[in-house]
């Protein structure tokens, strides 16, 4: 054997040996991350799936109030209880922005907490109102409290995990909503059973119980939720660490310190940019049918068949909410692996307009009450995933916090109006509804495929190195400083 041919089989060893140390490194690094990613899961899911849960529980009650009497309780006449509805959103949508937007500063851990406790008490003494002027002045205060929450939560999501991790934790935050239905109906179908005494007094001993797990939860998470991966008590210093270096590998274009705290220019350019209109003007449409959904599917069900009783409408709506929560997780594990969101919006979107169709033209109980089943189908798609699409293609802070809070105003202002869209003198089809419903959704569709298109041909740009230019001389701190205007930056469709 020459010299030559030792030298370089002595080299490939070197080689072999460094690639297989360096594998082996990686492996242990990813086993870390998967380690304390699991901590993280377990301190956080449960309890932001319970804050939403009797939330979605607290503001959703007067539905099933409706059911048991609560207009001739409070001698509400015409408009008033819609009215008592949607006044709800008024105080709600209007502390979203400057929530999202201020949330470092607010410690995220004690002010979700400290939310979730004075939503409780409000809801409890609902239970106390004696005529409609008190009823909204709950409804006004109740929305005032519980407003932060979602926009806080969905920021507090992107502290700690990365792009293709949102949307399945997003579904232990929706699915809250679907659970919340669903244990809102079988709390009422044992209320009669357990409480006993006049209709009027039920309905007051129920509203006063349901704000009391709230009030619980938030001295709960006052001590145990933690504000950042970098205070994380349940974490050992070395796995802190590596939760902020895959953070940092995640959102590499805003990876500097400067991109990850507030700036007045991130907040102007949030409201500049006409990407983010469009998701608030895409998530305005599933708002309209997940609030109006979960507001009157009783009535709904209830007008597919007078003859049910109300305690077996209620326990019909169960299987709804079931649905819709295993439809979206089943959506959002798809679109996390492959990245896509557009495809699965689009197609909830359908799946929700054959369901309003058949509610409008079916005959027959089973194909109207299928067509409830059917818009469960997409109910938290629509909404979930354009709430997770958005914040993946935003790695500054103050430009994602903005625009998170815009998101959410504009769709939650659908909350004013859902209520009037299924007025009781249009049962038993309810066509304006359903109608207004399935215009919003096709809406919804085509500017998702119009976002879809758009970051699709930006993307195909940069990848040619066409926006190359735009860093030219800039150094590579800069051009991590950049966001997603860096032409390094690949969106998320």
């Amino acid at each position: 054997m020459s010299l030559k041919s030792s030298k370089n089989d002595q080299s490939n060893d070197k080689r072999v040996i460094e690639e297989s140390e360096n594998d082996s490194t990686n492996d242990d690094v990813a086993a870390a991350e998967a380690v304390a990613l699991r901590k993280v899961d377990w301190h956080i899911l449960p309890l932001v799936f319970l804050y939403y849960m009797v939330s979605f529980l607290d503001r959703s009650n007067i539905g099933n109030g409706r059911l048991y009497g609560l207009e001739e309780d409070l001698g509400l006449k015409g408009n008033q209880f819609q009215t008592a509805t949607s006044v709800f959103f008024a105080t709600y949508v209007a502390c979203e922005v400057p929530s999202a937007i201020f949330l470092k500063k607010l410690r995220p851990a004690r002010f979700i907490s400290g939310i979730s406790t004075l939503w409780g008490i409000v809801a409890s003494l609902t239970g106390l109102t004696r005529n409609y002027g008190s009823l909204l002045a709950c409804r006004l205060l109740l929305g005032l409290a519980e407003g932060p929450l979602f926009p806080c939560l969905i920021v507090y999501f992107t502290f700690f995990y990365t792009r293709k991790e949102l949307a399945v934790r997003f579904g232990y935050l929706i699915s809250g909503a679907a659970v919340s239905g669903a244990s809102v109906e079988m709390v009422d179908l044992h209320s009669p059973h357990s409480l006993k005494g006049p209709s009027d007094l039920l309905l007051r001993r129920l509203l006063i119980i349901e704000g009391i797990p709230s009030v619980c939860l938030g001295v709960f998470g006052w001590f145990f939720l933690a504000d950042s991966p970098q205070s994380a008590w349940y974490l050992s210093k070395s796995e802190r660490q590596l939760l902020v270096l895959r953070s940092a590998r995640d959102q590499q274009e805003a990876s500097t310190p400067s991109a990850q705290i507030l700036h007045r220019s991130d907040v102007l350019a949030a409201f500049k940019d006409w990407k983010i209109w469009a998701f608030c003007l895409l998530n305005f449409p599933g708002d309209i049918q997940l609030f109006s959904y979960s507001i009157f599917l009783p009535t709904i069900i209830k007008a597919v068949n007078p003859a049910w009783s109300t305690l077996y409408v209620q326990a019909l709506t169960v299987p709804c909410y079931a649905r819709s929560a295993i439809v979206y997780f089943i959506m959002a594990f798809i679109s996390d692996a492959i990245q896509r969101r557009a495809l699965f919006g689009i197609l909830g979107c359908v799946a929700s307009i054959t369901g309003h169709i058949m509610l409008i033209a079916g005959q027959g109980v089973a194909a109207r009450f299928a067509g409830c089943f059917v818009i469960a189908t997409g109910i938290f798609t629509v909404s979930g995933l354009a709430l997770a699409w958005m914040p993946t293609n935003l790695p500054r802070y103050g430009k994602r916090s903005t625009a998170v809070g815009m998101q959410l105003m504009i769709g939650n202002s659908a909350g004013v109006a859902a209520p009037y869209l299924y007025p009781t003198n249009d049962s038993p089809r309810f066509t304006m509804g359903h109608s207004v419903t399935i215009a919003l959704l096709v809406l919804s569709a085509v500017v998702s495929g119009i976002l879809w298109w758009s970051m699709a041909r930006i993307n195909k740009r940069r990848i040619a190195g066409d926006e190359d230019g735009k860093v030219l001389g800039m150094t590579e701190e800069q051009i991590n400083d950049l966001g997603d205007e860096s032409p390094r930056y690949i969106y998320a469709t």
